[in-house]
């Protein structure tokens, strides 16, 4: 389902990754003779990379939490927004997905904030869920009143006046739910000015200050710091703090399956985000969540140790068939063997390391007797 505003949408998420294509139409002819004519074209093109890339400095990453939880952070604006519109990576702490809460706020707390085709998605979350709750309230109300009535019914008349509340109960459902979907036009939000604060919220001079950061899973810093140059830390930096600088080969081999896939879809063309809320590992988006749901749910095995409880496998497929998505599992195999894999670990050979792994992958699907007789 494409969402509205898609034009402003491609103009904003115009590059699929971090990295961008540089246009060396503009770069000064090149005198091959000329060491001159070598270093203008030099600063000419590292300037040109600069330009279009936003990647002279690399991002900063702060790595928090402990070793079995460990939080890769980027706190600096500049920085989260540029991954969010450059691939969709990570995860704002203080919104859904895309880090907003700074202007949220600030929107909040300076009386604009409403139901215009501009609100924020955390905005319209908010609303439908206290509209949902209004409506599970009447509706429990109007059942308790007609509970009442059945336990003090006697009789065929008792019965008429029953199917009677029936369908007023009925119609006065239909015209609540009427009038709320009514209420999604009104602009401006009455609530906005009985707001309560945190003075923890601003500065010295009142002006609010970014407490949001954007966190990144393991797997996602490791594609910008192992397949991408984009964060400012090595490879080795970021697998001593996510994995303990001397992890075992299971901790080792756990998470490169979780990479493998990982990496295995982006270099695929796919738009790849944590898949937590559907009970999987990831989520397939073809370009990436402002343009359209995900398609596939992504499960990740080990191919040597796979899961042979099947009413795990019904309930989350019960769960993603539910949201109308594709369950596929990802099938992570090791080519090579485990006293390999850790000597080229030890010599901090990673792309050995990860090209020692293949993917495969096979699509689940429940069957359902009644829709799939044909």
């Amino acid at each position: 389902m494409v969402k509205h505003n898609a034009r402003s949408n491609n103009v904003r998420y115009k590059y699929p990754l971090p990295i961008h294509p540089v246009d060396t139409t503009s770069l000064p002819h090149l005198i091959l003779q000329n060491p001159l004519s070598w270093i203008h074209w030099s600063y000419k093109y590292y300037k040109l990379v600069c330009n279009s890339t936003n990647l002279c400095d690399r991002i900063n990453v702060e790595i928090t939490g402990g070793d079995i939880y460990p939080h890769v952070m980027v706190e600096d604006a500049q920085g989260m927004t540029y991954l969010w519109e450059n691939g969709f990576f990570g995860t704002g702490t203080l919104s859904r997905s895309e880090p907003t809460w700074f202007n949220r706020t600030d929107k909040l707390v300076n009386g604009t904030e409403g139901w215009g085709q501009d609100s924020q998605l955390e905005k319209i979350t908010r609303n439908r869920r206290l509209e949902r709750s209004e409506f599970k309230k009447l509706r429990e109300k109007l059942e308790n009143e007609l509970l009442i009535l059945r336990q003090q019914s006697n009789g065929d008349e008792s019965l008429e006046k029953i199917s009677e509340v029936v369908l007023k109960q009925r119609e006065q459902l239909r015209a609540f739910k009427a009038s709320q979907e009514q209420n999604h036009g009104d602009e401006g939000d009455n609530t906005v000015n009985d707001l309560e604060f945190d003075e923890q919220m601003f500065d010295d001079e009142g002006n609010l200050l970014p407490l949001e950061s954007l966190e990144l899973m393991p797997v996602e810093a490791t594609f910008l710091t192992f397949a991408l140059p984009v964060l400012n830390i090595t490879p080795t930096q970021l697998f001593q703090r996510v994995l303990t600088p001397t992890p075992t080969y299971e901790t080792i081999h756990n998470f490169i399956i979780q990479y493998a896939s990982y990496h295995h879809y982006r270099s695929h063309g796919w738009c790849v985000r944590s898949g937590i809320k559907f009970g999987c590992d990831y989520l397939l988006y073809k370009r990436g969540p402002p343009f359209q749901h995900a398609e596939f749910c992504i499960t990740v095995m080990d191919n040597d140790s796979p899961r042979d409880d099947y009413t795990w496998y019904s309930r989350i497929s019960r769960v993603i068939g539910g949201a109308k998505k594709t369950w596929i599992l990802s099938y992570v195999s090791r080519t090579t063997s485990k006293e390999q894999i850790m000597k080229w670990w030890e010599k901090e050979q990673y792309h050995k390391v990860f090209h020692a792994y293949e993917v495969n992958e096979i699509i689940y699907k429940r069957w359902v007797p009644g829709k799939n007789r044909d």
